[in-house]
């Protein structure tokens, strides 16, 4: 589901269906120039609705989005462009579509599920199906819901779908953000947090109304009014989207920029802001936990909430091991809380595999010890997650 950052922040916010662009022009098909296409297209809003129209053309003519999806994640992961920044986002639009026009219900969603843990187009596919589901999610209950999100045959899979409650919570109540906050504190203390965060990020959606939302009257813009007034619980998932949907003029590039973003906060409020920031400062899991440790202990730990760990789901152990110990640049009094966290994350994108041959692979106890026992928690909520 990463990364957006400011360049979609703006795309967003304009057209959605392309219905005017496809009324004159073929729809493009993603094996026959797709791509230089829509590349051509004279404006941002007339780029993002025919790649919205490509991607959906090609998952209605595969007549197989389970399989389908993976396969597009793995041509747009080829792109390295804005494509691959963009996709989740533009799979929103593309699940929701789909849904509608299949009759997608919930006793027939795993049929469309994409059998994939990535956290881009897939994950964004998703989630528009879910999101289409609203009232007969809400009809369901919840404890019909965290049954629902259960099924899933991944840990990650599992965390996309209570995500993804709360953005059709959301939906579904018109984006009164209260009545979606009450509907995931209905789900149990375990799935609340991570269904809070998608309803949050909903919230600042629609703050832009961008992904097909309206801004509702008096609706705050700031994430400094908004996440104080949340339970303590819900405060993380407030602000982790805040900055990625509501972007600043500049992404924070540096550790100084991200402290910046969040000058007067303290406690929790600080810390939501901190992991917001990192997650738009730069696309590069690396990179950002090089920010991280230039930042002090406790802002440091708050930091390494928004690494990309996601864009490492498919890229070896190597490199993810490359990852977590960059745990030891960071401050003394950050680093097993750095190292429990890459461990948890690591061990969610690889369902369960880096907990049994990563951690061990660290050279000191204490970051074993630290790695096994995040590890441990994968099955938690994870608060901020993308």
């Amino acid at each position: 589901m990463r990364r957006y950052l400011a360049t979609v922040g703006v795309v967003v916010a304009l057209g959605w269906t392309g219905a005017a662009m496809a009324a004159s022009a073929p729809t493009p098909d993603i094996n026959s120039g797709f791509l230089g296409y829509c590349k051509m297209r004279p404006t941002l809003e007339a780029t993002w609705s025919c790649y919205v129209d490509g991607l959906y053309a090609d998952v209605e003519h595969s007549k197989d989005p389970a399989a389908e999806l993976p396969r597009l994640d793995r041509f747009v992961h080829g792109t390295h462009g804005y494509l691959e920044s963009a996709c989740h986002m533009m799979m929103h639009v593309v699940g929701r579509r789909y849904a509608t026009r299949h009759h997608v219900t919930l006793a027939n969603l795993r049929k469309y599920l994409p059998r994939s843990n990535d956290p881009g187009c897939s994950a964004g596919f998703g989630m528009g199906l879910v999101m289409a589901l609203g009232p007969e999610i809400g009809r369901l209950g919840p404890t019909g819901a965290v049954r629902l999100c259960s099924r899933a045959p991944t840990r990650f899979r599992q965390y996309t779908c209570v995500h993804s409650l709360g953005h059709a919570y959301m939906r579904l109540y018109d984006e009164q953000l209260p009545y979606a906050l009450d509907a995931c504190r209905a789900l149990g203390s375990a799935e609340a947090p991570d269904c809070a965060q998608g309803a949050f990020h909903d919230y600042w959606l629609s703050a832009g109304a961008k992904d097909g939302t309206v801004t509702r009257p008096g609706q705050t813009h700031s994430a400094r009014v908004l996440c104080v007034q949340q339970q303590a619980s819900f405060v993380l998932p407030c602000w982790y989207r805040f900055f990625l949907e509501l972007p600043p003029k500049r992404a924070p590039a540096t550790a100084q920029a991200v402290a910046d973003l969040c000058r007067d906060l303290d406690g929790l409020q600080r810390s939501g802001c901190i992991a917001a920031a990192s997650l738009i400062s730069t696309p590069d899991p690396f990179a950002q936990s090089q920010i991280c440790s230039q930042l002090d202990g406790t802002d440091a730990a708050s930091c390494v909430r928004g690494v990309g760990v996601q864009n490492l789901a498919d890229s070896g152990l190597e490199k993810q091991l490359e990852l977590i110990r960059t745990c030891r640049r960071l401050p003394p009094e950050a680093r097993q809380e750095c190292s429990a966290w890459f461990g948890k994350t690591l061990a969610v994108v690889t369902n369960g595999s880096f907990a049994k041959k990563g951690c061990e692979r660290l050279n000191s106890a204490s970051d074993r010890y630290a790695c096994t026992t995040g590890a441990s928690r994968m099955k938690g909520p994870l608060v901020t997650f993308s």
